[in-house]
């Protein structure tokens, strides 16, 4: 019996991730796993400290708060991006795809294809820029269609 190429669609954005294979390319999808960032959607109180530090005028006695030079969000949908592409990685190790086929919003595809080690992004056969975490998954075949 001849083995069937395995295609796995990743679909994400900074806080949610499916990994998704279907048996043809109109229905019959199903979740292989799904991953949720649960700090991604925290308020920002919770993510930094209590107050922005303080800063002095040079040219005169006023004080003022400075604003952080970083998005505290922004990193944390990062590092759940790169979690995500460790586990495809782990994925690839124990040859679960053959190929790869990435679905996510256009920062988070970004760092996705950064993320990916060599091996994993030697089976990537198709990226598009697109969010299609809220689609529902008997819809996703649909869309996966349309983009081949």
């Amino acid at each position: 019996m001849v083995k069937r190429p395995v295609t796995w669609y990743l679909v994400a954005d900074g806080s949610r991730a499916r990994v998704v294979t279907c048996l043809s390319t109109e229905s019959n999808c199903e979740v292989v796993a799904s991953y949720e960032s649960a700090e991604a959607h925290l308020p920002d109180r919770d993510l930094t400290s209590d107050r922005p530090g303080r800063g002095q005028e040079s040219a005169n006695s006023g004080h003022h708060a400075l604003e952080p030079r970083h998005d505290p969000h922004r990193g944390r949908k990062e590092a759940f991006i790169r979690q995500v592409a460790t586990h495809l990685k782990d994925a690839n190790g124990r040859a679960a795809f053959d190929a790869l086929v990435l679905y996510a919003d256009p920062r988070s595809l970004a760092v996705l294809r950064d993320s990916l080690d060599d091996a994993t992004r030697a089976k990537v056969k198709r990226s598009v820029a697109k969010d299609l975490t809220k689609i529902p998954l008997v819809e996703l075949g649909r869309h996966f269609a349309a983009e081949s």
